[in-house]
């Protein structure tokens, strides 16, 4: 049976079904857990379960092996909220992007003491970038992109776009953002008018992006599912050049059992990995993460990392030494496992992290 890759609020919408989780307890005056910092390491986006309020924040030093969770409760004393989606380094702060809550924390990398609330947000999902001053933040409800003032941590306009938006990539004069449920588009948004150019539709349902060493955009359709009033086909793995906005190659998966995510990409640029799961199937020996040159014109037929009968659901890779990190959701209910490994797939270590890790951030 084909495993959908529907938005990870919905998964933890189910989850949700089961377990309900209130503001933490007093605890007696127990001794507060130890908060691990470091100059390099990696946030993890725990999602929690869907408007349950228990998303969280896990950071974990990859030299010293020591991992810290729930760092933003317990730098701030106040609950992260719900849905943790994704996180973003710019300038020495971190904005950690909260879907279910409609907002964006602005935190101290170093010490994730909170420094700022962009609110008023419908279903934020990812952040980009476009200079010391201006950032777009997507939204997965919402036919608006927001602009952001760096400086004054406020939204101070919005672009039409006319459906909702996932992943962006910023390039050049240009941000390029997928438009992923049940939409089939990638827009090109100029970012000195901060207006939309124009669009490409490529497969069902792109749900992440990657630039590799020659400034190609990848971008990775899910093909959507089985009784989808949009449609279903096959996932695939589309290549655009930014520079003249035209789809330069098409990779279909095999099949419909195919329903890819998480495409991400390596220190040098030059290798793509995603996830294409078994759903936890012991059985089968396909699911797992993948890894492809991006010179290739064919897709791997093999994992580089085999789930095992694990549930892995984020991924991310070093931008420095390229170690693969990739999260086991388990049930989507108990804290989820993040496994660490080389570029050979060679398992290095391994944490404990909050429920539903679902994204990553490199300190580096």
């Amino acid at each position: 049976m084909k495993q959908v890759f529907v938005s990870k609020i919905v998964f933890a919408v189910f989850a949700a079904a089961f377990l309900c989780f209130g503001c933490k307890k007093d605890d007696g005056g127990a001794d507060e857990p130890k908060v691990v910092t470091s100059t390099e390491g990696v946030f993890v986006c725990n999602e929690g379960n869907f408007m349950s309020e228990n998303a969280s924040l896990s950071y974990y030093d990859d030299a010293t092996k020591q991992e810290s969770n729930d760092i933003f409760y317990h730098v701030n004393n106040v609950p992260l909220g719900s849905t943790c989606q994704s996180m973003a380094i710019y300038g020495g702060k971190g904005y950690v992007v909260v879907n279910g809550s409609g907002k964006v924390y602005v935190i101290n990398v170093d010490d994730y003491k909170h420094l700022a609330t962009v609110s008023g947000l419908t279903s934020p999902r990812y952040i980009g970038f476009i200079d010391s001053r201006k950032a777009y933040i997507t939204d997965l409800y919402s036919p608006l992109i927001s602009v952001l003032d760096l400086t004054t941590n406020t939204v101070t306009g919005t672009i039409e776009v006319g459906a909702g938006t996932e992943q962006i990539i910023c390039y050049k004069d240009w941000a390029y953002v997928c438009s992923w449920s049940m939409n089939n588009k990638i827009y090109r948004i100029n970012t000195r008018t901060d207006k939309v150019e124009g669009f490409v539709e490529v497969p069902i349902q792109p749900n992440s992006m990657v630039l590799d060493k020659n400034n190609k955009l990848w971008v990775l359709s899910d093909g959507s599912f089985e009784g989808s009033a949009y449609g279903h086909e096959k996932a695939s793995l589309t290549r655009i050049d930014p520079e003249t906005f035209r789809i330069e190659q098409t990779i279909l998966f095999p099949d419909l059992d195919s329903s890819p995510s998480e495409l991400s990409i390596n220190g040098n640029r030059d290798k793509l990995y995603y996830i294409d799961g078994s759903d936890g199937n012991a059985a089968s020996n396909l699911g797992g993460v993948y890894e492809m040159d991006c010179e290739a014109v064919t897709l791997p037929t093999a994992p580089l990392i085999p789930e095992n009968g694990r549930l892995f659901y984020g991924l991310g890779v070093d931008p420095v030494n390229s170690d693969i990190y990739v999260s086991d959701a388990i049930d989507y209910t108990q804290p989820g496992i993040v496994y660490r490994y080389d570029v050979s797939g060679t398992e290095l270590d391994d944490f404990k992290a909050g429920i539903c890790p679902g994204a990553f951030c490199f300190k580096k």
